[in-house]
C-alpha cells in the first residue's frame, strides 16, 4: 500500500470547547432590563463558514423578536426539554413550529423570528447557522444602536479555516 502524504492538509489539530465557558451572545440580551427569563445563547466554535451555538433554557424563558440576514439560515438540533420556534412568514404573519428531544428544525434565512422554552423541563438545543457577512437585518440597514458588532461576534472558539490557523481562544473554554 502507498504511503499518503497528507502535506497538503490542514494542520491536524483538534480542539475541545467548553460550552459552559463559552460566551454567552447578545439575542438574549435583546431583552429590556425588566424583562425576566432569557434563554442563554452561547457561541462555542465559529469558523469561516459557521456559527455553533449552545443554547439553554428554564421553563417560560423567552429570546425575544429579532432578525437574522437573508443568508443565515438555522439548523436547530434538540438535545432536552421543548421549544416553541415562532417566525414570521413572507407576509408577515407568525407561524410557530415545535420540537422536542432528537427533533430537529429548520429555520429559514431572514425569518424574523423568537425562541420560547416550553413544558416543565429544561431546554437545550443546538444551533448550526451559516456564518453571514453580515448578521442581522439591522446590521444591513445601518441601524446598529444596541446591536452587537458582527465583527467582534463573541465566540469560545474562532477558526480561519481558510489560511488554517485559530484567530481566537478563550483560554478558559478551549483546551488541545
Amino acid at each position: 500500500m502507498a504511503q499518503i502524504d497528507y502535506s497538503a492538509l490542514p494542520k491536524q489539530k483538534a480542539y475541545r470547547i467548553n460550552v459552559d465557558e463559552a460566551p454567552i451572545i447578545d439575542e438574549s440580551g435583546d431583552m429590556d432590563e425588566d424583562d425576566e427569563g432569557a434563554a442563554a445563547i452561547r457561541t462555542p466554535i465559529l469558523t469561516n463558514d459557521n456559527i455553533i451555538t449552545w443554547t439553554t433554557g428554564q421553563p417560560g424563558d423567552v429570546i425575544p423578536w429579532h432578525t437574522h440576514s437573508p443568508e443565515m439560515y438555522q439548523i436547530l438540533i434538540n438535545i432536552e426539554g421543548r421549544c416553541v420556534w415562532h417566525y414570521k412568514d413572507n407576509d408577515g404573519n407568525e407561524q410557530s413550529i415545535e420540537g422536542g428531544p432528537g427533533d430537529i428544525i429548520y429555520l429559514p434565512a431572514g425569518a424574523e423570528n423568537k425562541v420560547e422554552v416550553v413544558g416543565d423541563e429544561p431546554h437545550t438545543h443546538i444551533g448550526v447557522l451559516r456564518r453571514p457577512r453580515v448578521p442581522r437585518i439591522e446590521q444591513l440597514l445601518g441601524e446598529t444602536e444596541g446591536v452587537y458588532d458582527h465583527r467582534e461576534f463573541p465566540a469560545a472558539f474562532v477558526y480561519d479555516d481558510m489560511n488554517d490557523k485559530v484567530v481566537r481562544m478563550d483560554e478558559n473554554a478551549v483546551s488541545e
